[in-house]
């Protein structure tokens, strides 16, 4: 994984699958932006092709840390179907999708 930020803000593009097997190492990356300083992050969704509960937990622990540090998480591009999981979980407000990048790309893939 790699990353380029412009602390304190950063966008982190993340493909592939989001699940228990991938969700560890993407939690890792996440945090690590925000103790950079990274604490305005949008999370790049475009690429995600399926994410389960482990996968919206890391985003929600994610959102918390960067709000606790003064910033915040939100989402581009994510999917119809993760708008309605999201929905449907009540986290629309925890996770609101991003009006525009937030700064430089970090990729990560995830699956």
């Amino acid at each position: 994984m790699t990353a380029i930020s412009n602390a304190p803000s950063a966008t982190v593009v993340l493909n592939g699958e989001i699940d228990i097997a991938t969700a560890p190492a993407i939690r890792r990356f996440l945090m690590a932006a925000i103790s950079r300083g990274d604490v305005h992050l949008a999370v790049d969704m475009s690429g995600v092709t399926f994410i389960d509960a482990a996968g919206i937990d890391v985003l929600v622990v994610a959102a918390n840390r960067a709000r606790e540090a003064g910033g915040g998480l939100s989402l581009r591009a994510p999917s119809r179907q993760v708008r309605r999981l999201l929905g449907v979980l009540d986290l629309d407000a925890v996770l609101p999708a991003a009006q525009r990048s937030a700064g430089p790309l970090a990729a990560v893939n995830a699956a």
